[in-house]
């Protein structure tokens, strides 16, 4: 496998909409918003119960391969993440996945979607930096207030 780069995507975003389908699970929102650019749409779904969101609230979003020193993951936890200085430092909510599925159509749109456990992150645009993600990469969301 060849390595790729650390941060995949690195973006602010403004929530446009919460549980606009409704409220499927109790701790659970599916959240969309657009990204300040412009280029990229979002819709993620937050544990709520310890992270709430609010609709118009600003967020930066990271999404990186490594919270290490540009060492990429294993597809394991790492205890020792605990004591070190790590990117997640600086954010308030962190997930970490596994992209499943890449679709591109024939207008250059991208959608990438990633598990977290059963939450779900889709991300869709013709920005560039979605043709950093691959199918099976590892992955780290950390997001906090903008």
């Amino acid at each position: 496998m060849a390595i790729t780069e650390k941060r995949l995507i690195d973006e602010y975003f403004k929530v446009e909409d919460i549980d606009n389908a409704g409220q499927f699970f109790k701790r659970v929102s599916r959240i969309k918003a657009k990204s300040k650019s412009g280029e990229v749409d979002m819709e993620l779904d937050v544990n709520v119960d310890i992270y709430p969101m609010e609709k118009g609230g600003e967020y930066r979003v990271s999404i990186v391969r490594s919270l290490g020193d540009y060492q990429m993951d294993q597809g394991k936890y790492k205890p020792e993440f605990a004591q070190m200085k790590t990117e997640m430092d600086k954010f308030q909510y962190a997930m970490y996945g596994r992209v499943f599925k890449i679709l591109k159509d024939q207008n250059k749109m991208i959608s990438v979607f990633v598990s977290f456990g059963g939450l779900i992150l889709k991300l869709s645009g013709k920005s560039e930096e979605l043709d950093k993600f691959q199918d099976d990469h590892r992955v780290y969301l950390l997001m906090r207030k903008g």
